[in-house]
């Protein structure tokens, strides 16, 4: 249990108060004065004292200038902690303490609202444990740590709430990751905290109530391409501690190779997962005050590791635009903005086993016009053996079949009117042919923007079968909302792609912009009906590119949920512990890839339906079994 004790901060003026936070002089045998600038927390040092058992942690509210993106660029007066005669952080100051810790933590409160203080108390925790302090006095609070796990603090000091009941506005930084170790030694580890700064209501947006929000959305304090930049070697095992402090969800994607999640939780409590029930993804969501401890062995090359929602990476989310409350779009060199790690892997990258001819196919990017009830946008469309494929522009991309261990040489064409690359998402690629401009890399050279008129040869060898997808990469504001996007299926050697049994769902929105239009589904708002017939197994593919939705997958029958069995996630097939029956009902969020295997045995009319309840927006797609 928690012990709490009221104290106010005596014999100080407001006045002095203020000069305190602002103008502390130096004084000759005295700490130096407090920073006003906030600076960003790598989360590598624990605050406060530990000793004894014992840790002993003076914590402040104040408020100061942000530098989300370069030290010396624009800055945002908001709200953060600080350690008492320290700097303000963005996120707060680590706490990380041993199993059974004693913490004594004193708040003192700075600023003009009332802080609602959460987190600071013994986990396993409950939400709704908080402490208030009110402006200008102090909270003292003594718990003991609890059990081991990835946890949080944050505090909400009178500004506007977010859909999702977090600080969106000033006090939308006041959060700070809590790290209980177990006994004996710590295996090392990073920790990253997500935050946003964001002027208004993501729904509303989503809803067309709203033109969509200013966002500062920020890794550790920053902003891509000011992000901290990281180093492994090949085959490092690499772990790290995910906390999402920000009002909303993530579904964090990591190119070119997979990563395990160890542990999930909700930061008051932690669920370290079975081996047998940890999962291998490419892309993992966090919603909001979600955390996640990962595993990853890093191929050669030059990643990325960011939120794959378009306007949580997109560049014209700057502080420049926030400020000026306009939305002029950055297309900078770095293309991309707010949630993005850079990771660079040394080493030599091993040859993938392939057998027979090197497949040549031509992909072709093209304008589309409006039609079929779409907006103008963009398309693709294949070329092989000088056959193209489809003859129309489609929403999506036509299927892009491939075999495992065949060779592929795919040419690039740009017919667009501005620059363009392609993404193969979650397919193990050389990090040069990986689409992202600027970044990825193999030797001396760097992947290019492909221009308008101009070619790109990506070559790779698919090392395992399953769903994917490939996508722009590159003004994803206009390019993924406009269209380009498709399925990539891989196939054993030997077999082919059976569409009648093997469905392709892909969920998107019909643009012009990451919140434009209805739902759709493989481009439709009412795709065609499917027919199955009864004792056939269908394996179902379900792509979510929808540049800022998720929806839930579900299949219906009459009398409502069906079952269904998981096969894979993100084109990699799950461990049998996993691929059991359940329950036909799946969250997606932009990214996520899944597979299940439905098997009818009744004939009847079924259903397949994506919804986003909190928008009230669904699409679905009838069956018809006989």
């Amino acid at each position: 249990m928690s012990k709490l004790v009221f104290r106010g901060v005596h014999g100080r003026s407001a006045l002095a108060i203020f000069l305190l936070i602002f103008f502390i002089p130096l004084v000759s045998g005295q700490s130096l004065p407090v920073s006003v600038v906030i600076q960003a927390n790598p989360n590598r040092a624990p605050a406060g004292k530990l000793e004894k058992g014992v840790l002993t942690l003076h914590l402040e509210l104040r408020q100061g200038d942000w530098y989300p993106e370069a030290d010396a660029g624009p800055s945002m007066k908001i709200y953060a902690f600080a350690e008492e005669d320290k700097a303000l952080q963005v996120p707060g100051p680590l706490i990380r303490v041993p199993e059974g810790t004693e913490i004594h933590v004193t708040l003192h409160n700075f600023l003009p609202a009332t802080a609602v203080v959460h987190g600071l108390h013994q986990h396993p925790g409950d939400a709704k444990a908080l402490v208030e302090v009110p402006p200008q006095e102090t909270r003292e609070l003594r718990f003991t740590a609890g059990a081991a796990g990835t946890y949080q603090y944050y505090a909400s000091a009178g500004g506007t709430l977010g859909d999702s009941g977090r600080p969106i506005r000033e006090d939308s930084q006041l959060a700070g990751a809590f790290v209980v170790d177990p006994p004996g030694k710590v295996t090392p580890d990073r920790i990253f905290v997500l935050g946003i700064w964001r002027s208004g209501s993501d729904v509303a947006a989503l809803t067309g109530q709203a033109q969509l929000p200013h966002m500062i959305p920020v890794i550790n304090g920053k902003s891509w391409p000011y992000t901290e930049r990281l180093t492994y070697s090949a085959g490092e095992p690499v772990r790290w501690r995910w906390i999402n402090a920000s009002d909303g969800g993530h579904p964090m994607h990591m190119h070119g190779s997979y990563f395990r999640v160890d542990s999930a939780g909700n930061s008051e409590t932690d669920r370290v997962l079975a081996p047998e029930q940890q999962l291998t993804v490419a892309t993992n969501r966090l919603l909001t005050n979600g955390t996640m401890t990962t595993y990853w062995i890093p191929p050669p090359g030059h990643w990325l590791f960011h939120c794959h929602f378009v306007p949580h990476v997109s560049p014209e989310m700057t502080v420049a635009n926030a400020l000026a409350d306009k939305s002029i779009m950055q297309h900078t060199r770095d293309h991309m903005a707010g949630m993005v790690l850079g990771i660079t892997v040394t080493g030599n990258r091993p040859s993938v086993a392939s057998h027979g001819r090197t497949r040549k196919i031509r992909l072709w990017v093209r304008e589309r016009p409006a039609a079929h009830g779409l907006p103008a946008g963009f398309s693709y469309q294949l070329e092989e053996n000088h056959r193209l494929f489809p003859n129309d522009l489609t929403v999506p991309g036509p299927p892009m079949v491939l075999e495992r261990g065949q060779p592929v040489e795919i040419t690039v064409v740009n017919q667009l009117h501005e620059s363009t690359t392609v993404h193969w998402h979650s397919v193990e690629v050389e990090s040069y042919y990986d689409g992202v401009a600027g970044w990825g890399a193999r030797g001396n050279k760097v992947t290019p923007e492909i221009q308008p008129g101009r070619s790109f040869i990506v070559r790779f060898t698919p090392p395992r079968s399953g769903t994917f997808m490939y996508h722009t990469h590159l003004h994803d504001e206009e390019q993924l909302s406009g269209g380009l996007y498709g399925p990539l299926i891989v196939v054993e050697p030997g077999t082919k792609f059976d569409s009648s049994h093997e469905p392709v769902a892909v969920l998107s929105r019909a643009g012009p912009g990451p919140t434009d239009g209805p739902l759709l589904l493989n481009g439709s708002t009412n795709p065609p009906t499917l027919h199955w017939r009864v004792g056939d197994r269908y394996r179902l593919r379900l792509i979510s590119i929808a540049a800022f939705d998720g929806g839930s997958f579900s299949l219906l029958g009459a009398d409502g949920l069906l079952q269904w069995r998981a096969i894979a996630k993100d084109g990699r097939d799950l461990p049998t512990a996993q691929a059991v029956m359940q329950e036909a009902r799946q969250l997606a969020l932009a990214g996520e890839i899944y597979d299940f295997e439905y098997q009818p045995t009744v004939a009847g009319t079924l259903q397949l339906q994506v919804s986003i309840g909190i928008l009230k927006m669904k699409v679905a797609q009838q069956i018809e079994v006989q």
